[in-house]
């Protein structure tokens, strides 16, 4: 017990008195999310007897309006670092700039807008594992094979099934009536004419992605081309056939995406985002010898796996119906005093409003920060962690 309490005393001690003014930001990671990209849902016809509005792109790549969101975004962080004489001037060279993405289509387009943004005119290369599809490292897909690891799993999110489906009735029954679900095929072929009393069920399968089936996929899939038909600006009568117009009408229906990240990710958030996790510890102890900015865009999921494993506390974001925005992003930030080295973590994320509006964002008018407080580090008061405690966490 006496080790334990000694340990906490340090990290309080070295944190306590740490002026911040004399800090010198040293290095940066930033792990985004993807910006505003086409709807996903290839089962929504199934879904309702409504025609869905028509896109010009194809399903999941980055809308124009998700590039040219993205270069607000690189053009705020550009602005930042100047403040921080953080970057030199001109284009960067991989010793300070690197970036690596997911190899699909939208992910590449999300950081080849923010660094074509923050660079003008310098080209700074995207790099990508050239395979056809999603990377594996990025793919949420189930690695673990023992039943043991299966059992837990299963137990686990039926439990949270049974604690929070309930939280959930209010949402689908107002899906019920905005896709006039008596009139669907999943009614009339399926028989899942009410979605609050519908069956879900587990879809566990080793290497593919964990579903639960039924109300929780059905509505969810609905609310992704609701969410991003409201991003994407299109008319409000053409968003959920005009039914969600106020913020207390989305804040009812995105409780639905919220849970599910909770019912979902927990345990098998660490098998699932394993190989990300790896990749993150490696770059991190060998920060030293890696570019000043390293840039990764990924997913929602990817950034759940994150949070999980690094045990960021749980919390909800001002003016975001999202837990992990479109276009936001966990920006891992290592400073120095000139001896010792500490971290701070912010969640950088566009405003549901300014992803609506298309708010150009600089430092006179920032997306929303939000310090990440770390469950096993006792952070000061402006969120410094010994950068050594980061590096121990990664090996524990």
């Amino acid at each position: 017990m006496v080790p334990k309490l000694q340990f906490i005393v340090l990290l309080f001690v070295l944190c306590e008195g740490l002026d911040v003014t004399k800090l010198k930001l040293k290095q940066v990671l930033i792990f985004g999310r993807h910006n505003v990209r086409y709807p996903l849902g290839e089962f929504l016809p199934r879904f309702t007897a409504k025609s869905w509005p028509v896109w010009r792109g194809q399903r999941g790549d980055l809308t124009p309006k998700g590039a040219h969101l993205e270069g607000y975004i690189g053009e705020y962080f550009r602005q930042w670092f100047n403040q921080e004489q953080f970057l030199p001037e001109g284009c960067p060279g991989e010793d300070t700039v690197y970036a690596f993405t997911n190899s699909i289509n939208r992910t590449k387009a999300t950081a080849r807008a923010f660094l074509d943004s923050m660079f003008k005119g310098c080209n700074v290369p995207v790099y990508h594992r050239n395979i056809s599809g999603s990377d594996p490292m990025f793919t949420p897909i189930i690695r673990n094979t023992t039943e043991e690891f299966r059992e837990k799993v299963l137990e686990e999110v039926n439990r949270k099934l049974q604690e929070r489906i309930h939280k959930l009735i209010p949402a689908f029954r107002e899906m019920n009536k905005i896709l006039e679900i008596e009139s669907s095929d999943i009614c009339k072929k399926d028989g899942i004419c009410d979605l609050s009393t519908a069956n879900n069920t587990i879809s566990y399968i080793v290497g593919k992605e964990m579903w639960v089936e039924g109300p929780l996929f059905i509505t969810n899939s609905v609310l992704d081309s609701f969410t991003m038909s409201y991003y994407d600006g299109l008319p409000l009568q053409n968003i959920a056939w005009g039914q969600v117009t106020t913020p207390e009408k989305w804040q009812l229906l995105t409780e639905i995406t919220r849970q599910d990240h909770y019912i979902r990710y927990t345990t098998v958030a660490k098998d699932i985002g394993g190989p990300l996790m790896k990749y993150l510890s490696d770059t991190f102890k060998n920060f030293d010898k890696i570019a000043k900015l390293v840039l990764m865009i990924g997913h929602d999921y990817n950034m759940n796996s994150i949070a999980n494993n690094l045990g960021f506390e749980e919390v909800l974001l001002p003016n975001q119906f999202e837990k992990y925005p479109i276009g936001g992003s966990f920006v891992f930030q290592r400073w120095t005093d000139g001896t010792k080295d500490y971290l701070k973590v912010e969640h950088v994320y566009p405003s549901w409003s300014q992803l609506r509006l298309g708010t150009k964002l600089s430092l006179e008018y920032p997306p929303e920060i939000f310090l990440i407080r770390l469950n096993w580090c006792n952070t000061d008061e402006n969120g410094f962690c010994p950068w050594t405690d980061f590096i121990n966490k990664l090996d524990s």
